[in-house]
């Protein structure tokens, strides 16, 4: 039940912060976290991204930062060598994440949702009603649920998953 209700906030953070997120975020935060001299370059080139944002923008964007932490429970990996995203996956299940696109202008598909369908489907929902999930990036219609059934390469991870979700994307422009 904790699992789930940590899951419910995220997932509601994270819609309602789409924008902050993506300004205030992505932009300085991710780079930072890639480590090395690339990232350690990138973050003394600019200004800190939260001395940027102000009000309640900086709050949120303090929210997500905390999520990252240590004992969160959530582990950030970087796939921007693959796919040009970063992903935070829910590291108790293994089976929630949330991806975040390193260069939004570029695409639709800023925010991917990535949701375990088991409580889904025991209750009733017939995957098999939604439309498969592209193969290429930048093929999802923002707000469009999908079911990747795990058979064949998720085009935001760079491979076969093996495991079966269900995907929406939210585009925060």
């Amino acid at each position: 039940m904790k699992n789930a209700k940590l899951i419910l906030f995220m997932m509601s953070l994270f819609m309602v912060l789409g924008l902050p997120l993506e300004s205030g975020f992505a932009a300085g935060v991710f780079d930072f976290l890639k480590g090395g001299d690339e990232g350690a370059k990138a973050a003394e080139a600019q200004p800190d991204p939260i001395d940027v944002v102000t009000g309640s923008a900086r709050a949120e964007v303090n929210a997500i930062a905390n999520l990252l932490l240590p004992g969160s429970g959530l582990m950030a990996i970087d796939l921007s060598h693959k796919t040009n995203q970063f992903c935070m996956l829910d590291g108790v299940s293994q089976r929630n994440m949330i991806h975040f696109s390193h260069q939004p202008d570029n695409t639709t598909e800023d925010l991917v949702y990535f949701l375990n369908p088991e409580m889904f489907l025991a209750n009733g929902l017939n995957a098999n009603k939604l439309p498969p999930l592209p193969s290429e990036l930048g093929k999802m219609v923002p707000h469009q649920w999908y079911y990747y059934d795990g058979t064949y390469t998720e085009p935001h991870h760079g491979r076969t998953l093996g495991v079966d979700f269900l995907v929406m994307a939210i585009d925060v422009k």
